[in-house]
């Protein structure tokens, strides 16, 4: 009996942490809320959830979770989470097989797998929730696409030949697979020379990322005790080696010989490298304001107070934090990698090389002493995704 769009189910599901809605969490969210305000389907979210075993707290020096809920709702959506306990065995076949094999047999035999073969179609995140979803197509012929946010195509495949193999063939068995970024679509090339279907489905900025009136910016940076004659300039995000926060006291302090005026200097985040940044920037006698990791719901408003945003990762998909910040009227320089040009501008990114702290700051200086308005480009948007992502499904769902 032939069943109508509206009785069709769409599974999504993704790896994440319910202690941390940044990145791909982020993304997956917004993409299912605008996709849902258009779908003539259904739609459910699975998030696969890992939690270290009593031995591997141990090792790790953690605490196993308190409790495990099952549902959590963000932003309206509501997930359905699956745990999974990482073993010791499994720590051992991460490090020696790296895609872990008990990992998937697990979930095949724990009924993730048999859950989704009720589903029309699944859309995957990224490797490991594209490995249930190849499982699940394997086992019942459950349609899958996958979507690749970064890591799993420019920085993995090219530090293990197994994990080359299997991202490979997730891209030739997929129905269709979707990159956040046209550099990402390119560089997937290099995995395999078979052929492969595919989208492009560029991250958006979440409604609550948009420029406030000049009255309540002025407010906050009053809050955030900047001087009514000062700019800021601002890092966001991970204090760790893939965003080179090691670069920051170098390009601020470059920045502040070549811009006469007064100049604020943020860094928003936390990790491993922040108390080694906080020492480089007193060395190169920059005051810098470290505000820690914040809550996604304040930074809409720090963000609204930054005039020019720095970012000089080693590697990207499409970085979120700088189509928020562009979003909320910041300026942003990067470096140019993944997509990030494709949003930011070939003119305020630049290669990361032993040239690109002179160049960025020089940038940043240019933007601070004249008015310079970044636009973002009218396909950056989660619309726009949801818009082109529907059709996809739709087309599909049809059809099948």
């Amino acid at each position: 009996m032939h069943t109508t769009l509206m009785e069709k189910k769409l599974a999504v599901i993704f790896e994440g942490n319910i202690n941390n809605r940044l990145g791909v969490f982020n993304a997956v969210v917004n993409r299912v809320k605008h996709l849902r305000e258009i779908a003539d389907y259904h739609i459910d979210v699975f998030m696969i959830q890992v939690y270290d075993g009593r031995i591997m707290a141990k090792l790790r020096h953690a605490n196993p979770p308190a409790n495990r809920p099952t549902i959590i709702v963000a932003d309206g959506i509501t997930i359905n989470i699956r745990w999974f306990k990482r073993s010791f065995c499994d720590a051992l076949g991460h490090k020696f097989f790296h895609n872990q094999p008990a990992r998937f047999l697990h979930f095949l035999r724990i009924d993730l797998v048999r859950e989704l073969q009720s589903y029309d179609a699944i859309s995957a995140h990224d490797r490991i929730a594209g490995n249930v979803a190849a499982a699940c197509h394997k086992a019942y012929g459950v349609p899958f696409f996958i979507t690749w946010h970064g890591t799993s195509i420019h920085t993995e495949p090219t530090q293990d030949v197994m994990l080359k193999a299997i991202t490979a063939q997730l891209l030739e068995s997929a129905t269709c697979n979707f990159f956040v970024s046209r550099e990402l679509a390119r560089l997937a090339r290099n995995i395999t020379s078979k052929p492969f279907k595919q989208e492009i489905l560029l991250n958006g900025a979440s409604a609550q990322f948009h420029r406030l009136p000049q009255q309540r910016r002025d407010a906050l940076r009053q809050q955030f005790c900047v001087p009514t004659d000062s700019k800021v300039v601002a890092f966001v995000g991970r204090f760790e080696a893939v965003k080179s926060p090691n670069l920051l006291p170098e390009i601020f302090a470059l920045i502040k010989r070549q811009y006469a005026h007064h100049i604020t200097f943020w860094a928003i985040g936390d990790g491993d490298m922040l108390p080694q940044t906080k020492a480089s920037m007193t060395q190169a006698g920059v005051d810098c304001n470290f505000w820690g990791l914040q809550m996604p719901d304040k930074m809409p408003e720090f963000m609204n107070c930054i005039d020019v945003l720095i970012l000089p990762s080693r590697l990207e998909g499409l970085p979120l934090v700088a189509i928020e910040a562009l979003s909320c009227g910041a300026n942003v320089v990067a470096t140019d990698v993944g997509g990030t040009a494709e949003a930011v501008g070939a003119d305020n990114a630049f290669t990361l090389d032993a040239s690109f702290s002179a160049k960025a700051a020089h940038r940043a200086a240019e933007m601070l002493s004249s008015h310079i308005d970044q636009q973002l480009p009218p396909d950056v948007s989660w619309t726009a995704t949801a818009q082109k992502e529907n059709a996809i499904y739709k087309r599909w769902l049809n059809a099948n």
